[in-house]
């Protein structure tokens, strides 16, 4: 049996290199964890600088039409991490829970066309989005919810923007 490397079989040299491979896979995992926090920094940016231009609306309305033709009725059109979000996603997750203590007719008047109390959470990116769809989308039949999509750990994960509307004209 002949040795293929220089160094002598003993239990000294397995352990160096254990060692020495456990070293070289952590300083990879930190790495890549490094170029995650990057990535994720960056996208962080990029949605809290975010500017709605008239091509961002035209391929949001052909992705909506061929989800419509698909016979779909909602189209999930931008997803974040809900830390994100100022609150991380609780305002988001306890939307529409009934309120405590009942409103009286002249609070449900007020709270009926004031804007959502999430809205002020959201990345700031994500409020043209929200104007749009308040001034073309919702006059035109859709609608918007904001909702977290995924609890990993039990904790609020991703966030997900969806546009929706009715499956035939007698839903509308």
């Amino acid at each position: 049996m002949s040795e293929a490397t220089s160094a002598p079989f003993s239990v000294a040299t397995l352990l160096a290199e254990r060692n020495a491979r456990r070293r070289s896979e952590k300083e990879a995992e930190e790495q890549l964890a490094r170029r995650k926090d990057e990535e994720r920094a960056e996208f962080r940016k990029r949605l809290e600088n975010f500017q709605l231009t008239p091509e961002h609306i035209d391929t949001v309305k052909q992705r909506i039409r061929r989800a419509f033709e698909r016979g779909e009725t909602e189209l999930m059109f931008a997803s974040f991490p809900s830390d994100f979000c100022t609150d991380g996603g609780r305002a988001i997750g306890n939307a529409g829970a009934p309120p405590i203590v009942a409103p009286s007719e002249e609070e449900k008047r007020r709270l009926k066309d004031a804007d959502p109390e999430w809205l002020a959470t959201l990345p700031r990116g994500a409020r043209p989005v929200y104007e749009f769809w308040k001034s073309k989308m919702k006059p035109a039949g859709f609608q918007l919810s904001v909702r977290i999509i995924n609890y990993p750990g039990g904790k609020p994960g991703d966030v997900g923007m969806f546009f929706s509307w009715p499956k035939d004209a007698v839903e509308t």
